[in-house]
């Protein structure tokens, strides 16, 4: 109760950008995923500290204009972004070519392995959702036996891409072969 008085002590001034509560919602969602902050609309009339007048023509909202500072509350305004031109010099030319070749060095954490090769893909079904996901047989540096993970741990987007394409081309491959063993053809 004490953030209504507040905004009511605070008032609302015409032209200000205001959110409007509308506490219904379409049927067939919940009220809890709903929208119930609709706008933000412009401040049009005030009658007194509570009725206020909002300008809801052209906006596709059919509402009511005149609502009470209840339901309202202040659009949250942004600063206006810098005017001022940054001036670069000439000679702050950013060439990559002058860089250390040792500059950049892949950062790599303790916790994180690196992946030698990608050796094989299946498909699991997981019982919960009975959706099948993806998983690799990797290969890590280091080590000797490889492991099949999910894609989600996964950070070599380069070798899941190679492997993925080689695995499109010995499909094609298979068929082929496939329509050659065939003896009516």
């Amino acid at each position: 109760m004490a953030r209504i008085s507040d905004r009511i002590k605070a008032g609302f001034k015409v032209g200000d950008a205001v959110w409007l509560y509308i506490p219904e919602f379409q049927p067939g969602l919940s009220r809890k995923l709903a929208h119930m902050w609709h706008g933000p609309f412009q401040v049009e009339a005030m009658h007194d500290n509570f009725r206020v007048k909002l300008k809801v023509k052209d906006t596709g909202y059919r509402v009511d204009p005149w609502v009470h500072v209840s339901r309202l509350k202040p659009r949250a305004l942004f600063p206006k972004r810098p005017a001022e031109e940054v001036e670069v010099a000439e000679d702050d030319d950013f060439d990559a070519a002058l860089l250390p070749e040792d500059s950049w060095e892949r950062d790599v954490g303790n916790d994180e392995y690196e992946v030698v090769k990608i050796l094989d893909l299946r498909w699991v079904k997981r019982t919960r959702t009975s959706r099948r996901t993806r998983e690799y047989k990797v290969k890590w540096k280091g080590y000797d036996e490889p492991e099949w993970l999910p894609v989600n741990p996964l950070s070599c987007g380069a070798l899941r891409y190679e492997f993925n394409q080689g695995a499109k081309a010995r499909a094609r491959f298979q068929v082929m072969q496939a329509g050659d063993d065939h003896p009516g053809v």
